[in-house]
């Protein structure tokens, strides 16, 4: 039993370092919780949809950089970019953006290039109903 433990908390480690060396750690979901990253690259899409001609959609809060860099652009439902913001090490950064127009599908893309640290943001709303 103890040899097969050994072999999981191997296989385990092997499964976390591939990750960590590959795309990053990302221990939590950006829109919905505090997230802490670790050495995260590529990008992440969060799609949110408005339903009425006016309605906003984006998110706020804040990102702390302790190495490297992530940069949020809020997309139309065209797939141009309406907002951006860059988070850099130096001092923790408030986010906010926010897009509308026609109804449709917005994005939130977040680009991670090395970025070690923690995102914090919360889905706003604004115009109409949803």
């Amino acid at each position: 039993m103890l040899g097969s433990m050994q072999v999981l908390l191997a296989l385990f480690a092997l499964i976390v370092g591939g990750l960590y060396f590959t795309v990053g750690l990302r221990l939590g979901a950006v829109t919905m919780m505090p997230t802490q990253m670790y050495a995260a690259k590529k990008e992440g899409i969060y799609t949110f949809r408005t339903t009425e001609q006016g309605n906003r959609v984006g998110v706020s809060g804040t990102c702390v950089a302790t190495k490297g860099s992530a940069n949020f652009y809020m997309l139309g439902a065209d797939g141009t970019v309406q907002q951006s913001a860059s988070c850099v090490p130096g001092q923790p950064w408030a986010i906010n953006l926010m897009a509308g127009g026609p109804p449709g599908f917005y994005r939130l893309k977040v680009e991670y290039n090395n970025f070690t640290g923690k995102i914090d943001l919360t889905e706003e709303r604004a115009g109409g109903t949803y």
